[in-house]
Formats: C-alpha cells, structure tokens, sequence
C-alpha cells in the first residue's frame, strides 16, 4: 500500500467520523448523511476499512459507548464488505439497511427502557435506506458527473 492510498484511507475514515459527529445520528433514527459516503465501497473495495474505522471513530461518542464502536463497525463492515462485492448501485445501497439488525439488536439489550426490536430495526432500516439509496445514490450519480471527482473516486489500483 502506498502512500497515497493510506493518506485517501486516513481523509475518507476522518471525514465520516466529522460528518457523523457535526450531525449526531445514535439510537433508532439515524440519519448519518455521512453515511452517503459507504457508496465508496460500492466503487472500489479498499474504501471497506477506511468506513469501518470512521464509524469505529464515530461511534466512540456513542451513548452505547464500546459496545456500539464494535456492533456498529460490524455491523458497517459487513454492509461495506457486500456493497463492494456487488455490481449493482442500487441493490449495494440496501445492504446497509439490512445489516441494520445488529444495531436494532443493540438497542434492545442496552437499552434501560423496554424496546420493541422490530420497532427500533425497522426505524434505523427506514434511515439507512432513506439516506443511501434515496438521497445517496442521486448526490453520488451528481458527483460522478464532475471528472476530477469522478477520478478521485474510481479504484486506486487501476
């Protein structure tokens, strides 16, 4: 891995925990607009781990603490992982709704009040489809439309 390769890692997994953290998304609504940036993965897989730190990163100001830094980067590896392994836009853009379980799973068991699991993982399903597919895939296919973005974000291995 080259230099420039760790240093794209580095901007991409700071720049989701920023875009997280200025707009707080915890619990069972979570409208991360940062999370229009798993769509990366979709693109090229070497974006899977860069993600999965900046939600690790981003998940450390979790009201769940620890165990949402490691359910919640479970949960966005395995969505990030299947999106890269896909070679359609818009069915990679469901995976991170359906991973969503194991943050629905979360809330419930940590949680001090009783919770409704299909409630709270239809609630965050609703918000990680709305946010990628709905709104990410139009403001992705937008970007790709500029070359120099569009060359910032193809393969690095090319």
């Amino acid at each position: 891995m080259n230099t420039k390769m760790i240093t794209r890692g580095a901007v991409v997994a700071a720049l989701y925990a920023i875009l997280t953290l200025t707009l707080p998304a915890y619990g069972p609504l979570q409208f991360r607009l940062s999370e229009i940036m798993t769509l990366l993965a979709y693109f090229d897989p070497f974006y899977v781990i860069p993600l999965t730190i900046g939600c690790a990163l981003a998940n450390l100001a979790s009201p769940f603490g620890v165990v949402d830094v490691i359910c919640g980067s479970l949960a966005s590896f395995l969505a990030l992982k299947s999106m890269s392994k896909t070679k359609n836009i818009y069915l990679a853009s469901i995976y991170p709704s359906l991973f969503s379980f194991i943050i629905g799973l979360e809330i419930m068991f940590l949680s001090t009040e009783p919770v409704n699991f299909f409630l709270v993982t239809g609630q965050i399903m609703i918000s990680e489809f709305v946010v990628v597919t709905i709104i990410g895939i139009p403001v992705i296919k937008y970007i790709m439309k500029n070359q120099y973005i569009e060359r910032l974000i193809q393969p690095l291995h090319m």
